[in-house]
Protein backbone atom coordinates (compact mmCIF):
# COMPACT_ATOMS: atom_id res chain seq x y z
CA UNK A 1 0.00 0.00 0.00
CA UNK A 2 1.56 2.96 -1.09
CA UNK A 3 1.88 5.84 1.50
CA UNK A 4 -0.01 9.17 1.22
CA UNK A 5 2.62 11.79 0.64
CA UNK A 6 1.73 15.12 2.37
CA UNK A 7 1.30 18.31 0.25
CA UNK A 8 4.51 20.48 -0.51
CA UNK A 9 4.20 23.93 1.85
CA UNK A 10 7.11 24.78 -0.70
CA UNK A 11 5.91 28.15 -2.01
CA UNK A 12 6.05 27.55 -5.98
CA UNK A 13 9.60 29.50 -7.64
CA UNK A 14 7.67 33.19 -9.53
CA UNK A 15 8.32 33.28 -13.17
CA UNK A 16 10.53 35.68 -14.32
CA UNK A 17 10.87 37.55 -17.72
CA UNK A 18 13.38 35.23 -18.85
CA UNK A 19 11.33 32.65 -18.05
CA UNK A 20 8.72 33.62 -20.41
CA UNK A 21 11.27 34.69 -23.28
CA UNK A 22 12.86 31.17 -23.24
CA UNK A 23 9.23 30.09 -23.47
CA UNK A 24 8.32 32.47 -26.17
CA UNK A 25 11.34 32.20 -27.80
CA UNK A 26 12.32 35.43 -27.82
CA UNK A 27 15.00 37.97 -26.01
CA UNK A 28 14.18 39.17 -22.67
CA UNK A 29 14.28 42.62 -23.53
CA UNK A 30 11.22 42.07 -26.46
CA UNK A 31 9.31 40.51 -23.12
CA UNK A 32 10.10 43.71 -21.18
CA UNK A 33 9.29 45.94 -23.96
CA UNK A 34 5.80 43.78 -24.14
CA UNK A 35 4.51 45.35 -21.10
CA UNK A 36 5.52 48.80 -22.05
CA UNK A 37 3.62 50.97 -24.86
CA UNK A 38 6.10 49.68 -27.51
CA UNK A 39 4.98 50.11 -31.14
CA UNK A 40 7.87 48.53 -32.57
CA UNK A 41 6.89 44.87 -31.25
CA UNK A 42 3.88 43.23 -33.50
CA UNK A 43 0.54 42.78 -32.24
CA UNK A 44 1.19 39.15 -33.10
CA UNK A 45 4.40 39.16 -31.20
CA UNK A 46 2.93 40.67 -28.44
CA UNK A 47 -0.43 39.12 -28.04
CA UNK A 48 1.54 35.34 -27.96
CA UNK A 49 4.10 36.96 -25.01
CA UNK A 50 1.22 38.04 -23.20
CA UNK A 51 -0.77 34.52 -23.42
CA UNK A 52 2.41 33.15 -22.42
CA UNK A 53 2.77 34.92 -19.82
CA UNK A 54 -0.58 34.48 -18.13
CA UNK A 55 -0.28 30.59 -18.50
CA UNK A 56 2.99 31.16 -16.33
CA UNK A 57 1.64 33.79 -14.22
CA UNK A 58 3.51 36.35 -15.03
CA UNK A 59 3.40 40.32 -14.38
CA UNK A 60 5.67 43.00 -14.99
CA UNK A 61 8.07 43.99 -12.33
CA UNK A 62 7.16 47.57 -11.41
CA UNK A 63 9.89 48.05 -8.82
CA UNK A 64 12.62 46.86 -11.62
CA UNK A 65 11.35 49.20 -13.63
CA UNK A 66 11.60 51.82 -11.62
CA UNK A 67 15.25 51.19 -11.71
CA UNK A 68 15.70 52.15 -15.29
CA UNK A 69 12.81 55.39 -15.77
CA UNK A 70 14.05 56.93 -12.05
CA UNK A 71 9.90 56.81 -11.81
CA UNK A 72 7.74 54.50 -9.44
CA UNK A 73 4.59 55.81 -9.73
CA UNK A 74 3.77 55.72 -6.41
CA UNK A 75 2.84 58.32 -4.53
CA UNK A 76 3.16 58.01 -0.55
CA UNK A 77 0.67 59.79 1.94
CA UNK A 78 1.35 59.85 5.64
CA UNK A 79 -2.35 60.48 7.29
CA UNK A 80 -3.04 60.26 11.57
CA UNK A 81 -5.28 57.84 12.91
CA UNK A 82 -7.16 60.24 13.38
CA UNK A 83 -7.98 61.61 10.14
CA UNK A 84 -8.40 57.76 8.73
CA UNK A 85 -11.39 57.21 11.54
CA UNK A 86 -13.20 60.78 10.87
CA UNK A 87 -12.42 61.93 7.37
CA UNK A 88 -11.88 58.47 5.62
CA UNK A 89 -13.61 60.63 2.08
CA UNK A 90 -9.91 62.31 2.33
CA UNK A 91 -7.66 58.93 1.25
CA UNK A 92 -10.32 58.11 -1.15
CA UNK A 93 -10.32 61.69 -2.49
CA UNK A 94 -6.39 61.58 -3.04
CA UNK A 95 -6.51 57.96 -4.37
CA UNK A 96 -8.79 58.47 -6.81
CA UNK A 97 -6.95 61.95 -8.03
CA UNK A 98 -3.54 59.79 -8.07
CA UNK A 99 -4.72 56.88 -9.76
CA UNK A 100 -6.40 58.94 -12.75
CA UNK A 101 -2.55 60.24 -13.33
CA UNK A 102 -1.75 57.05 -13.36
CA UNK A 103 -0.04 56.59 -9.70
CA UNK A 104 -0.52 54.44 -6.80
CA UNK A 105 -0.64 55.40 -3.01
CA UNK A 106 0.99 54.12 -0.86
CA UNK A 107 -0.52 54.91 2.62
CA UNK A 108 1.23 55.48 6.20
CA UNK A 109 -0.92 56.01 9.12
CA UNK A 110 0.74 56.72 12.57
CA UNK A 111 -1.06 57.23 15.67
CA UNK A 112 -0.38 61.27 15.70
CA UNK A 113 1.89 64.03 14.78
CA UNK A 114 4.79 63.30 17.61
CA UNK A 115 4.82 59.76 16.14
CA UNK A 116 5.54 60.66 12.61
CA UNK A 117 9.69 59.39 13.21
CA UNK A 118 9.05 56.09 12.36
CA UNK A 119 6.76 55.89 10.09
CA UNK A 120 9.49 58.46 7.99
CA UNK A 121 12.48 56.38 7.99
CA UNK A 122 10.22 53.74 6.41
CA UNK A 123 9.13 56.04 3.56
CA UNK A 124 12.96 57.43 2.60
CA UNK A 125 13.69 53.92 1.98
CA UNK A 126 10.73 53.61 -0.63
CA UNK A 127 11.45 54.93 -4.19
CA UNK A 128 8.14 57.44 -3.98
CA UNK A 129 7.79 60.00 -6.42
CA UNK A 130 6.00 62.22 -4.29
CA UNK A 131 5.13 62.67 -1.07
CA UNK A 132 1.52 64.07 0.99
CA UNK A 133 2.23 64.50 4.52
CA UNK A 134 -0.85 65.38 6.60
CA UNK A 135 0.80 65.81 9.59
CA UNK A 136 3.60 67.97 11.28
CA UNK A 137 7.44 67.23 9.76
CA UNK A 138 10.67 68.28 11.45
CA UNK A 139 12.51 70.21 8.78
CA UNK A 140 15.76 68.12 8.94
CA UNK A 141 13.14 65.27 7.59
CA UNK A 142 12.14 68.11 4.99
CA UNK A 143 15.37 68.49 3.78
CA UNK A 144 16.28 65.05 3.02
CA UNK A 145 13.58 64.43 1.54
CA UNK A 146 14.39 67.52 -0.89
CA UNK A 147 17.69 66.07 -0.98
CA UNK A 148 16.13 62.70 -2.48
CA UNK A 149 14.35 64.16 -4.90
CA UNK A 150 11.32 63.66 -3.42
CA UNK A 151 8.28 66.48 -3.94
CA UNK A 152 6.15 67.04 -0.85
CA UNK A 153 2.72 68.82 -0.31
CA UNK A 154 1.62 69.47 3.45
CA UNK A 155 -2.31 69.35 3.55
CA UNK A 156 -3.92 70.99 6.36
CA UNK A 157 -1.02 71.69 7.64
CA UNK A 158 1.06 75.26 6.73
CA UNK A 159 4.81 74.67 6.60
CA UNK A 160 7.06 77.43 6.47
CA UNK A 161 9.53 75.92 4.42
CA UNK A 162 10.67 76.93 0.68
CA UNK A 163 11.06 73.23 -0.14
CA UNK A 164 7.61 72.01 -0.27
CA UNK A 165 4.07 72.89 -1.37
CA UNK A 166 1.15 73.47 0.94
CA UNK A 167 -2.90 73.62 1.06
CA UNK A 168 -4.41 74.19 4.67
CA UNK A 169 -8.00 75.44 5.80
CA UNK A 170 -8.06 78.42 6.97
CA UNK A 171 -8.21 77.12 11.18
CA UNK A 172 -7.54 80.56 12.86
CA UNK A 173 -9.97 82.17 10.64
CA UNK A 174 -12.88 80.19 11.18
CA UNK A 175 -12.29 79.89 14.71
CA UNK A 176 -12.41 83.93 15.26
CA UNK A 177 -15.79 83.56 13.18
CA UNK A 178 -17.42 80.94 15.46
CA UNK A 179 -16.17 83.32 18.02
CA UNK A 180 -17.94 86.49 16.79
CA UNK A 181 -20.94 84.28 15.92
CA UNK A 182 -21.41 83.13 19.47
CA UNK A 183 -20.80 86.65 20.67
CA UNK A 184 -23.30 88.55 18.45
CA UNK A 185 -25.52 86.00 19.65
CA UNK A 186 -25.25 87.04 23.22
CA UNK A 187 -23.19 84.14 24.54
CA UNK A 188 -20.61 84.78 27.47
CA UNK A 189 -20.14 82.15 29.15
CA UNK A 190 -18.50 80.05 26.89
CA UNK A 191 -15.81 76.60 27.04
CA UNK A 192 -14.01 74.89 24.57
CA UNK A 193 -13.22 71.26 24.28
CA UNK A 194 -10.22 70.70 22.13
CA UNK A 195 -8.24 68.41 20.70
CA UNK A 196 -4.68 66.76 22.36
CA UNK A 197 -2.98 69.31 23.87
CA UNK A 198 -0.06 68.92 20.98
CA UNK A 199 -2.49 68.69 18.31
CA UNK A 200 -1.51 71.64 15.79
CA UNK A 201 -4.77 71.79 14.17
CA UNK A 202 -6.76 71.66 16.93
CA UNK A 203 -4.71 74.78 18.60
CA UNK A 204 -4.91 76.80 15.97
CA UNK A 205 -8.59 76.59 15.98
CA UNK A 206 -9.04 77.12 19.52
CA UNK A 207 -6.43 79.32 20.21
CA UNK A 208 -8.31 81.82 17.53
CA UNK A 209 -11.54 81.29 19.42
CA UNK A 210 -10.42 82.28 22.23
CA UNK A 211 -8.20 84.90 20.99
CA UNK A 212 -11.21 87.00 19.40
CA UNK A 213 -13.32 86.23 22.49
CA UNK A 214 -10.65 88.16 24.86
CA UNK A 215 -10.69 91.02 22.10
CA UNK A 216 -14.85 90.78 22.16
CA UNK A 217 -14.28 91.11 26.35
CA UNK A 218 -14.47 87.27 27.46
CA UNK A 219 -11.53 86.16 28.70
CA UNK A 220 -12.59 83.16 31.28
CA UNK A 221 -12.89 80.82 28.61
CA UNK A 222 -12.51 76.47 30.78
CA UNK A 223 -11.16 74.88 28.24
CA UNK A 224 -10.37 70.89 28.71
CA UNK A 225 -8.23 68.84 26.42
CA UNK A 226 -9.32 65.27 24.83
CA UNK A 227 -8.09 62.36 22.72
CA UNK A 228 -10.70 63.76 19.62
CA UNK A 229 -12.89 61.04 19.93
CA UNK A 230 -16.60 61.26 20.52
CA UNK A 231 -16.15 59.19 24.14
CA UNK A 232 -13.51 61.08 25.42
CA UNK A 233 -15.31 64.44 24.40
CA UNK A 234 -18.24 63.59 26.14
CA UNK A 235 -16.23 62.37 29.07
CA UNK A 236 -13.85 65.30 29.57
CA UNK A 237 -17.30 67.94 28.78
CA UNK A 238 -18.86 66.40 31.90
CA UNK A 239 -15.86 66.52 34.17
CA UNK A 240 -15.11 69.95 32.94
CA UNK A 241 -18.74 71.26 33.53
CA UNK A 242 -19.30 69.32 36.94
CA UNK A 243 -18.03 72.01 39.76
CA UNK A 244 -19.53 75.29 37.45
CA UNK A 245 -22.14 77.03 36.58
CA UNK A 246 -24.01 76.33 33.33
CA UNK A 247 -22.16 77.43 30.47
CA UNK A 248 -24.32 78.94 27.56
CA UNK A 249 -21.93 77.82 24.49
CA UNK A 250 -19.43 75.64 23.67
CA UNK A 251 -16.87 75.66 21.04
CA UNK A 252 -15.53 72.54 20.26
CA UNK A 253 -12.48 71.70 17.90
CA UNK A 254 -14.15 69.06 15.90
CA UNK A 255 -17.79 67.27 15.14
CA UNK A 256 -16.99 63.86 16.83
CA UNK A 257 -16.48 66.13 20.44
CA UNK A 258 -19.68 67.91 19.56
CA UNK A 259 -21.52 64.97 19.32
CA UNK A 260 -20.10 63.61 22.21
CA UNK A 261 -20.91 67.05 24.09
CA UNK A 262 -24.61 66.63 22.66
CA UNK A 263 -25.06 63.59 24.30
CA UNK A 264 -23.65 64.43 27.37
CA UNK A 265 -25.85 67.33 27.36
CA UNK A 266 -29.35 65.81 26.81
CA UNK A 267 -28.66 62.10 28.43
CA UNK A 268 -26.06 62.83 31.40
CA UNK A 269 -27.02 66.61 32.39
CA UNK A 270 -30.75 67.49 30.94
CA UNK A 271 -29.80 70.16 29.25
CA UNK A 272 -32.16 71.78 26.32
CA UNK A 273 -30.23 72.45 23.17
CA UNK A 274 -30.07 74.88 22.00
CA UNK A 275 -32.50 76.40 24.72
CA UNK A 276 -30.48 75.75 27.23
CA UNK A 277 -26.79 75.84 25.85
CA UNK A 278 -25.46 75.92 21.88
CA UNK A 279 -22.67 73.71 20.62
CA UNK A 280 -20.58 74.26 17.80
CA UNK A 281 -18.44 71.71 16.17
CA UNK A 282 -15.93 72.03 13.04
CA UNK A 283 -15.60 69.76 9.90
CA UNK A 284 -19.19 68.98 9.08
CA UNK A 285 -18.74 65.05 9.01
CA UNK A 286 -21.33 63.49 7.44
CA UNK A 287 -22.83 62.46 11.44
CA UNK A 288 -23.53 66.65 11.83
CA UNK A 289 -25.93 66.93 9.10
CA UNK A 290 -28.61 63.82 10.52
CA UNK A 291 -31.38 64.67 12.47
CA UNK A 292 -30.22 63.68 15.73
CA UNK A 293 -28.07 66.06 15.84
CA UNK A 294 -28.14 68.94 13.42
CA UNK A 295 -24.55 70.43 14.33
CA UNK A 296 -23.65 73.94 13.69
CA UNK A 297 -20.20 73.58 12.67
CA UNK A 298 -17.42 74.90 9.89
CA UNK A 299 -17.49 72.88 6.83
CA UNK A 300 -14.09 71.87 5.64
CA UNK A 301 -14.05 70.95 2.05
CA UNK A 302 -11.90 67.71 2.26
CA UNK A 303 -12.54 66.65 -1.42
CA UNK A 304 -11.88 69.30 -3.29
CA UNK A 305 -8.51 70.16 -1.24
CA UNK A 306 -7.18 66.34 -1.28
CA UNK A 307 -7.93 66.97 -5.56
CA UNK A 308 -5.74 70.29 -4.92
CA UNK A 309 -3.20 68.63 -3.11
CA UNK A 310 -3.00 66.03 -5.68
CA UNK A 311 -2.70 68.14 -8.20
CA UNK A 312 -0.11 70.53 -6.40
CA UNK A 313 2.07 67.29 -6.14
CA UNK A 314 1.36 65.69 -9.97
CA UNK A 315 2.37 69.76 -10.66
CA UNK A 316 5.39 69.58 -8.85
CA UNK A 317 6.69 65.87 -10.18
CA UNK A 318 6.49 67.88 -13.52
CA UNK A 319 8.45 70.63 -13.15
CA UNK A 320 10.50 70.66 -9.63
CA UNK A 321 11.90 74.29 -10.46
CA UNK A 322 8.04 75.95 -9.98
CA UNK A 323 8.13 78.49 -6.87
CA UNK A 324 6.59 77.08 -3.33
CA UNK A 325 2.92 77.60 -2.93
CA UNK A 326 0.77 78.22 -0.37
CA UNK A 327 -3.35 77.70 -0.53
CA UNK A 328 -5.49 78.52 2.08
CA UNK A 329 -9.11 77.49 2.07
CA UNK A 330 -11.71 79.41 3.96
CA UNK A 331 -13.91 77.49 6.02
CA UNK A 332 -18.05 77.61 6.09
CA UNK A 333 -19.93 77.74 8.39
CA UNK A 334 -22.69 75.76 8.78
CA UNK A 335 -25.52 76.86 10.89
CA UNK A 336 -28.33 74.34 11.62
CA UNK A 337 -30.24 74.11 15.07
CA UNK A 338 -27.86 73.27 17.94
CA UNK A 339 -26.89 76.64 18.29
CA UNK A 340 -28.25 79.85 18.60
CA UNK A 341 -26.70 82.51 16.53
CA UNK A 342 -27.75 85.78 15.71
CA UNK A 343 -29.92 86.35 12.16
CA UNK A 344 -28.33 89.59 11.27
CA UNK A 345 -25.09 89.72 9.52
CA UNK A 346 -23.50 92.99 11.65
CA UNK A 347 -20.19 92.22 13.53
CA UNK A 348 -19.52 92.06 17.27
CA UNK A 349 -18.70 95.53 18.66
Amino acid sequence: MDRMQAPSTARPRRATSYDVARAAGVSQSTVSRCFKDDTKISAKTRDHILKIARDMGYTGNALARSLITQRSNVVGVIVTAFTIRNNPELIYALGEALQNAGNSLFLMVIENDDSIGSSLQKAVEYPLDGLICCAQMPEDWIRQFANRGVPMVFFNRLVDSSLVDCITLDHAGAGRRIAEALYRAGHRSVVCVRGPERAPVSQLRVDAFRDRMAELGVRSIPTVCTDFSYADGRRRFLDLVGGMERPDAVFCANDQLALGVIDACRFDLGWRIPDDISIIGFDDIAEAGRPGYSLTTVRQPIVDMAETAASLLLARIGDPDLPPRRIMVAGELIERSSARLAADGSPPT
